[in-house]
């Protein structure tokens, strides 16, 4: 049995959480021997701890020198055959350590987010992953959109790099049952029953777009007044300001009886099935699990024309694209959206249904990141052996 290291950030309700639960849930336990380092501040951490495998409590988001020996001694007493991690922080901390420790590192990118950074924090940041992408043994992009913008990353190249999607469980999401009337209650929107729902299951933080998604909402209630939008997230405390000024600008445009922000959910995918439609207004993505829950869903789909949105819709093949940071062009997708007939909305729905089930699977996901996994165990075991 191979003992296998996974490192992220937090347990808060998000992609990344649900990524590596969807990974572990599907291991073989017989052959592998999972344990995770994560920081205990949501509701996956209950979902990590009910399936029985060894959890770390640690902060890995901020750079701290008593971080990473808390790090490095963890990982020296366990001494896994491979360590797994996701995001920046986790990437940086348990790269470094699984040199010292040689011990062969895979690292997920979960969005590639440099564009908005000051020039010379770009800079930094660049340097630092193309100096870490020289101690890699493999680095997985859930999109090849997202593997595209990464090119500027010195040393990373088609032998150290590979694009694995995100999955879902589509059949599951598509059986889920829900009473609506109780879900309505629950989020207090009783008297939204009969209107139809505009939603998002996001983060509030700038990279979501969510001042753009706002500013296009409030142009598009004057022509559709009977429109409601959910957003079902909630925000890391560094962006508690932006939070803030998204609270701010509900009120300045006069929006409090349109706008439900309901904060971190337990039952997220349960009020997603209540939404009509699905939005995304995000800068920036690697391949958005929400998404592909919405598809599953069967929910018509408007979001912005980036990278890892445009992996999975393919050019308004399976639902709207429109141009990015332009809450113009969101409002008119919206519009759009809600003027297709039914008949419209369905082959809409079930050719997205069809293909990300294909193609988007939590089994394909997994397949093919253990795949990864045995063949750098095999290459790391012929190494010591030489």
């Amino acid at each position: 049995m191979k003992k296998i290291f996974y490192v992220h950030g937090t347990t808060l309700p998000g992609g990344g959480p649900e990524h590596i639960y969807q990974l572990i849930k599907k291991l073989n336990r017989n052959e592998w021997e999972p344990s995770l380092c994560t920081k205990k501040n949501g509701a996956f951490w209950e979902k990590f701890y009910s399936m029985r495998i060894k959890l770390y409590d640690l902060s890995l988001q901020k750079l701290s020198l008593l971080t990473f020996f808390k790090l490095f001694f963890i990982l020296k007493k366990e001494r896994p055959d491979l360590i797994h991690t996701h995001g920046k922080g986790p990437g940086l901390y348990g790269r470094i350590i699984g040199k010292f420790l040689s011990t062969p590192v895979v690292h997920t990118f979960h969005g590639f987010h440099y564009e908005d950074l000051p020039y010379l924090t770009r800079w930094l940041h660049l340097l630092v992953d193309s100096f870490l992408s020289l101690i890699t043994a493999k680095h997985i992009f859930v999109s090849t959109g997202e593997k595209n913008r990464a090119r500027k990353i010195k040393f990373l190249d088609e032998r150290n790099s590979t694009v694995i999607h995100n999955g879902v469980d589509c059949e599951h999401i598509q059986n889920l049952s829900i009473e609506k009337n109780k879900i309505f209650t629950s989020i207090g929107c009783d008297d939204w029953k009969h209107n139809k729902i505009l939603g998002t299951i996001s983060r509030i933080s700038p990279e979501k777009g969510m001042h753009n998604l706002l500013s296009a909402f409030s142009k598009v209630i004057q022509k559709i007044p009977d429109l409601r939008l959910v957003i079902v997230g909630g925000y890391p405390e560094e962006h508690k300001n932006y939070f803030l000024k998204i609270k701010n600008l509900i009120k300045k445009k006069d929006l409090a009886e349109h706008v439900r922000i309901l904060g971190y959910r337990k039952d997220a995918l349960e009020i997603l099935k209540c939404m009509d439609f699905y939005i995304s207004s995000s800068l920036s993505e690697g391949l958005p699990i929400s998404i592909l829950e919405a598809i599953s869903s069967r929910i018509p789909i408007v979001a912005t024309e980036i990278p890892g949105n445009k992996d999975i819709l393919r050019n308004s093949a399976f639902g709207i694209l429109v141009e990015p940071n332009s809450p113009e062009c969101l409002s008119l997708g919206i519009i759009r959206i809600t003027q297709l007939t039914q008949n419209e909305l369905n082959v809409l729905t079930r050719n997205a249904y069809n293909r990300i089930k294909k193609e988007f699977s939590v089994e394909e996901m997994t397949s093919k990141t253990v795949l990864l996994y045995k063949k750098l165990l095999r290459k790391n075991d012929a190494y010591e052996a030489y």
